[in-house]
C-alpha cells in the first residue's frame, strides 16, 4: 500500500506512467506545484513533455468524438485542431494572468506560471476526454446542427471550469483583491477559447456541407453564437453582414423576418456555412 502512494506522490511524479499521472491530476493537481521539496524549474522539466502528451491525447480523443457528427475526413481534421483549441488560449493569455497577479501585489516566477498552466491545460483535455462518451452519445442521435454545436460549447465550458480552478488552486498565496484578478483572468481565458473555436473553426461539419480544413473569418463567435441559438430555437433567415471583432457581424435579413422563414426549407449554402464551431 506504501509502495502504491510512494508511486504516485509528487516526489516521484517523474517516474509514474502517464495513467498515474492522469490520476493525479483529477485528485489533487495542486500538489505538484506546492511540493517545497523540488525545484520548480527541475519539475517543469520533467513534466511539461508528460503533460503536453496528455493535452495532445485528450483533446485529440474529444476532437474525434466531436468530427463524428459529419464523418470522413473530419474525424481527422477536428482531431489535430482540438488539442490546439486548448493550448492557444492558455499561451496567449499567460501574459495578461500574470500581469492581473502582478497588480494585486502577488509576485510570481514564469517557471511556476507555466508549470500551472500545463497543469490546468491536462487536466481540461483529461475531462474532455472523460466526458466524449456523453457527446458521443448525444451526437449519435442526429441532432440538429445548431443543438450539436451548442452541445459542444456547454461541453467545453463544463470541462474549462475545473481546468481555470487548478490554475487559480496552484497560485501561491498572498496579494491583495485576488477574487477579482480571478475573476479577471476567467473572462480573459473565457473570451480566448471562444474566439480560438471560431478561428479553428469547424469543428462541427452540417452533414451535407462539404468539409474544409478552415473556413474564412467571418462575424465573430458571439455574433454566431447568438446567430446559433436563434436557429436552435427555429428563427432562419440571418446573414453575415461586414463589422464585428476580428471579422463580420451577423445581421438579420431586411426583406422578411424570421417567423416568415419556413425552417423546413434548405438554406442556401453560403447561409450554411455561418454556424459557430
Amino acid at each position: 500500500m506504501n509502495s502504491h502512494a510512494n508511486s504516485t506522490s509528487p516526489a516521484s511524479v517523474s517516474s509514474t506512467s502517464l495513467l498515474a499521472l492522469t490520476g493525479l491530476l483529477l485528485r489533487s493537481p495542486e500538489r505538484l506545484v506546492d511540493d517545497h521539496e523540488v525545484d520548480l524549474q527541475a519539475r517543469l522539466i520533467e513534466l511539461a513533455p508528460k503533460l503536453l502528451a496528455l493535452t495532445l491525447i485528450g483533446g485529440a480523443a474529444f476532437g474525434v468524438v466531436v468530427g463524428s457528427y459529419r464523418g470522413s475526413i473530419q474525424y481527422l481534421y477536428a482531431g489535430l485542431k482540438a488539442p490546439l483549441l486548448l493550448l492557444l488560449p492558455m499561451l496567449v493569455g499567460l501574459p495578461a494572468l500574470r500581469a492581473f497577479l502582478a497588480a494585486c501585489e502577488l509576485r510570481l516566477s514564469w517557471t511556476r506560471l507555466a508549470l500551472a498552466s500545463l497543469l490546468a491545460v491536462a487536466r481540461t483535455a483529461v475531462l474532455a476526454a472523460a466526458t466524449s462518451p456523453v457527446l458521443w452519445l448525444y451526437l449519435s442521435v442526429h441532432p440538429d446542427y445548431h443543438r450539436a454545436v451548442l452541445a459542444m460549447a456547454g461541453t467545453l465550458i463544463v470541462v474549462g471550469v475545473p481546468g481555470l480552478w487548478t490554475l487559480t488552486a496552484s497560485l501561491p498565496a498572498g496579494g491583495r483583491n485576488r477574487p477579482l484578478a480571478h475573476a479577471a483572468a476567467l473572462a480573459v481565458f473565457g473570451v480566448l477559447l471562444a474566439q480560438t473555436g471560431w478561428l479553428l473553426r469547424p469543428f462541427v461539419v452540417r452533414p451535407r456541407a462539404e468539409i474544409a480544413l478552415f473556413r474564412p473569418i467571418e462575424a465573430n463567435v458571439f455574433s454566431s453564437l447568438r446567430a446559433t441559438q436563434q436557429a436552435a430555437s427555429g428563427r432562419y433567415g440571418w446573414e453575415a453582414r461586414g463589422a464585428g471583432l476580428l471579422g463580420r457581424d451577423v445581421a438579420e435579413p431586411a426583406e422578411l423576418p424570421f417567423e416568415a422563414v419556413d425552417p423546413q426549407v434548405e438554406l442556401e449554402p453560403q447561409q450554411q456555412e455561418q454556424g459557430v464551431f
